[in-house]
């Protein structure tokens, strides 16, 4: 019981340190000026996949219970150089292993898929960076999900409420 209580003392810092890489960039630009963000952290992942599971959505509902946390940056306004270089410093550190696995460019706008296993074995970070003339964006999707199914994460579109779509 001891060797394994001094086992988990030593090991506990190294997987917590070695989870979610990207969560200080997150941090530092969520709350800086210029800067719109939006959090999806493991409670609202969950009950998203109760969601998807209620309307029949089996694969949705397998693939959100296992995200961890969904973290999303856009630029609103201003130079965003050194909001890129902060991200492409990140998904380029030698130490934390990104791979490119998707690059698009399209009228101006270049947006790169990297992913890295992460710890515990069986997570996965993905990070999106996406930036041109239209916007400037990093997402981060840190969990247990197949990379083949993050797409369908495109699917979930809030519902616009009687009152939102007579404004407009």
């Amino acid at each position: 019981m001891k060797r394994i209580l001094l086992f988990l003392l030593i090991v506990l810092p190294f997987l917590a340190r070695g989870q979610n890489v990207s969560g200080r960039f997150f941090d530092r630009y969520a709350t800086s000026d210029g800067f719109s963000s939006v959090q999806l952290e493991r409670r609202m992942m969950r009950m998203m996949s109760r969601q998807a599971a209620e309307k029949g959505d089996v694969k949705l509902s397998e693939l959100l219970n296992g995200i961890e946390s969904i973290r999303v940056v856009a630029l609103n306004d201003g130079d965003g150089s050194r909001f890129l270089e902060d991200a492409e410093a990140l998904v380029n550190h030698s130490n934390y292993r990104f791979q490119l696995v998707m690059s698009e460019s399209a009228d101006g706008q270049m947006t790169r898929f990297y992913l890295r296993s992460a710890v515990p074995p069986g997570y996965s970070e993905l990070v999106m960076l996406t930036s041109g003339p239209r916007e400037t964006v990093a997402v981060n999707i840190y969990g247990r999900f197949d990379l083949k199914q993050v797409s369908r994460l495109s699917s979930i579109r809030p519902k616009r409420n009687e009152a939102s779509a007579a404004e407009r």
